[in-house]
């Protein structure tokens, strides 16, 4: 994780199966609580694998973040087939670069 120009930028690897669920709970979700973050980007370049329940973990961060008037991004290109799979296009800003 990092914090920059008040955007926390998330890079996650390997699986998000339901063993990492706890993990990024924990490790991101609870920061953003703490902390009042508002904008979050989630780099999934990195990612081979993605559960339906971590998928609605990142609906669930998405609720959170604009119950506190924020937003969630999602970067990296190549998930781009699962993400139209699973119709996160439709609910979440999907980009192909970030430019801060």
């Amino acid at each position: 994780m990092e914090f920059r120009k008040g955007v926390l930028f998330v890079r996650l690897h390997g699986s998000f199966n339901d063993d990492a669920i706890n993990d990024f709970n924990d490790k991101v979700k609870e920061v953003i609580v703490i902390s009042g973050i508002k904008y979050v980007v989630l780099n999934i370049s990195d990612l081979n694998m993605l559960s339906y329940n971590a998928i609605k973990e990142i609906k669930k961060l998405k609720k959170i973040l604009s119950k506190l008037g924020g937003k969630l991004f999602l970067f990296g290109g190549n998930f781009k087939e699962l993400k139209t799979l699973v119709n996160l296009e439709n609910e979440l800003n999907v980009f192909e670069k970030v430019v801060i």
